[in-house]
This record gives structure tokens, C-alpha cells and sequence, in this order.
């Protein structure tokens, strides 16, 4: 039985893979290991909406989705002791030479890129089967309480249809500049075999798109009138859709659901000063869980060798033309957007 649950929350690309990794090493923290897109998208997927969005509301949730994502997020999910020695492990390999090959590959256009990107998606797969046995072998007491940790970013458009399923979920609301993180999502886009997408019923003509019938990330509202666009304006609309219904949905419900918005830049810059405002939020010691992060955090699901402000480097004309449409956002988000 789920209660108190954290919600992660975040535009694809902001950094909450990182912290997501960081907090399930927290023993009563419990998590499936992976994004839950699956889970959910089971009983609502878009197709069941006519491919309008990836957005659900309350009023989406049934009797039947309901008991049939919690039974999942029962079955799969594991403790933060035994992510903790999975993250061990999955550390170990990214500094294999083998391993950083076969990530390499799988992150470009070469012979056997599909199968090398398929490699770690299918290891994830292995350990989740794992969890799963474990689940049965141990026979967790059922209605036994426990705090689950979950990360999706489609999440940001789906926060009424979550808090409908967990009444009682504390969540962490994490930020990104939004020049930084459009060219972040820009570069996944053109790495097609490292994301999560959909494949919607009609012909994409994304000029960069690194698989042309794949729309990457969230499917934001408004999908339809992007197909033809170019690649930074569909990273720009998909920044912004993401964070306005967080922040719409913080407007809406007026401090009645717990909230900390927390900023990726002073996560990375400052982690000792972050991180013990996130134990004190969740409720959890911070010498004792993340203390060991506080110096020096881990290096997650990365495309290329994080670099402070890289996006001027690497995008800086396609950042610039898209810089009047997010920067109503960015000021929302208290983000200087003329530096």
C-alpha cells in the first residue's frame, strides 16, 4: 500500500534522472527503477484520446486504471538498499571500456547502433523482471505501507490525474534554464535510439528529428501544429507546455499540495546545500541517506559531457531565434534571459 509517495516532476532534460538515481538509494524510499510511462500508458495512453496529447486530468483515472497501476507500482517497485546496489553496479560499467563503446554506438547513426542503444534498455528490462521475482520470493506483506519514488516527465502534464491516484504525494518541482534545456532536448532528438517517444498516426517533417516517424519526449498539446517545424521550436513549445501546467497546477491547488521547486543549475553548482532541503522536505536524514552526494553527484544518462551553458556552443543561432518564445516562461521562472 502507497502512501506518501514523491513525485519528481520536470521537463525531459532538466535533470531529473539525476535526482531520481540520487533518492532511490534512500532505503524507505521505494521506486520501480525506471519511468512509469509504461505503467500508466497500459490503461491511458494517447491513442485512447485520439492522439490529442499526452495530458490526463482526474477525471481520467477509473476503478479499474487505478487498482491496476497501483498493483503495478506494488509488484515492481523495490527498496532504496537494492537500488543502491544496482546503481553500484551500473556506475561500475560506465566506466568499462566496453560498456562506453556500446553506448557510443548506440548514440549514433553507425551499423548496429539499434542494437547497441536496445543493450542497457534491456539490462534495465533484466532487473526490473528481477524485482519482480523478488516481490514473489519475499512476499511482502500485502496492505503493508510504503513511501514510493517516482519519476515521468510526461508527469508535468498529468499532475490532477496523478494526485488523484496518490492524494498524500509530496512533490519536487525541478527547473531548467530554459536556453540550457531546449538544447538539451534538441540533441536528443537527433539521438533517436536513447528516449522514449510515440510514433503518432501521421507523418512527422521535423528538419533534424534522428528518426522522422518518432516524436521524442512528451507529447505536448498542440503536437499537430509542430509536425512541419523546425527542430528548436518544437523543443521550445515542449520546454514551455511542460512548465506552465506545473505552474498552472501550483496556481490551481494554492499550497494544498506540498511543493519544492528546486533549480538543476544549484542542484549541480551546490549539492551540499540542496540536497539537505530535500531530506528536510521528504522527510528523511540527511547525514545517513545523502550525505555521500554532497560533494560530488553522480554523472546520469547523459548525450554528451555536461558543460556549463553548452548550449552556447552548440546551438546558439537555433537558441537565439526561439529565445522570444520562452522567454515569458523563463521570467516566470525567475530565469535572467538577456545574459
Amino acid at each position: 500500500m502507497i502512501q506518501r509517495p514523491i513525485l519528481i516532476i520536470g521537463c525531459p532534460r532538466s535533470g531529473t534522472t539525476l535526482l531520481y538515481s540520487i533518492l532511490s538509494e534512500i532505503p524507505e524510499l521505494w521506486s520501480i527503477g525506471a519511468e512509469s510511462r509504461e505503467i500508466i500508458e497500459e490503461w491511458h495512453h494517447p491513442r485512447h484520446k485520439h492522439w490529442e496529447s499526452g495530458v490526463l486530468d482526474a477525471s481520467d483515472l477509473t476503478a479499474e486504471s487505478e487498482a491496476g497501476i497501483l498493483s503495478a507500482f506494488e509488484r515492481q517497485a523495490a527498496p532504496g538498499t537494492f537500488w543502491r546496489r544496482v546503481n553500484a553496479f551500473r556506475a561500475w560499467l560506465r566506466h568499462h571500456h566496453f560498456w562506453r563503446e556500446v553506448k557510443r554506438r548506440g548514440r549514433t547513426q553507425e551499423a548496429g547502433a539499434g542494437a547497441s542503444s536496445i543493450l542497457p534498455q534491456q539490462g534495465l528490462a533484466l532487473v526490473r523482471r528481477l524485482v519482480r521475482l523478488r516481490s514473489l520470493l519475499i512476499l511482502y506483506p500485502k496492505n503493508q505501507p510504503f513511501r514510493l519514488l517516482e519519476k515521468t516527465p510526461e508527469n508535468c502534464l498529468r499532475l490532477p490525474f496523478l494526485l488523484a491516484l496518490f492524494p498524500d504525494a509530496r512533490i519536487i518541482y525541478l527547473v531548467r534554464d530554459g536556453r540550457a534545456n531546449v538544447s538539451s532536448l534538441m540533441e536528443g532528438w537527433q539521438h533517436p535510439h536513447l528516449f522514449h517517444g510515440y510514433r503518432p498516426p501521421v507523418p512527422l517533417s521535423i528538419p533534424g528529428n534522428g528518426q522522422p516517424d518518432k516524436w521524442a519526449f512528451t507529447l505536448i498539446p498542440g503536437w499537430r501544429d509542430l509536425i512541419n517545424a523546425p527542430l528548436e521550436e518544437v523543443c521550445a513549445w515542449q520546454w514551455i507546455r511542460c512548465n506552465e501546467a506545473v505552474l498552472a497546477h501550483q496556481e490551481q491547488t494554492q499550497g494544498q499540495v506540498p511543493y519544492l521547486t528546486l533549480r538543476y543549475e544549484e542542484l549541480v553548482a551546490r549539492p551540499a546545500a540542496v540536497l539537505p532541503q530535500i531530506a528536510s522536505f521528504i522527510g528523511v536524514e540527511f547525514d545517513q541517506n545523502l550525505n555521500r552526494y554532497a560533494q560530488h553527484l553522480p554523472q546520469i544518462n547523459v548525450v554528451s559531457t555536461p558543460q556549463q551553458e553548452k548550449w552556447r556552443r552548440e546551438n546558439p543561432e537555433a537558441i537565439e531565434r526561439i529565445l522570444p518564445l520562452i522567454r515569458p516562461t523563463m521570467d516566470r521562472l525567475g530565469y535572467e534571459s538577456n545574459q
